[in-house]
């Protein structure tokens, strides 16, 4: 099964660094350009975005236009 990942947050002395939400319930760190993940807890170091979505509002079908 596909991960399909939500930006939710980036590193605060790193932009570069992002935290992602998977569509399984895990935090994952996404460093640019790369375009690996790799699976975090998030701690105080993180600048999280004030609305995360629910994983499993992740996994709708959506209609492609």
């Amino acid at each position: 099964m596909t991960t399909v990942y939500s930006v939710v947050g980036e590193h605060r002395d790193d932009p570069a660094r992002l935290l992602a939400l998977g569509s399984d319930g895990q935090h994952y760190v996404l460093t640019l350009p790369s375009s690996a993940a790799f699976p975090v807890e998030p701690g105080d170091d993180w600048e999280l975005d004030a609305t995360r979505p629910d994983p499993e509002d992740m996994l709708l079908e959506r209609p492609v236009p």
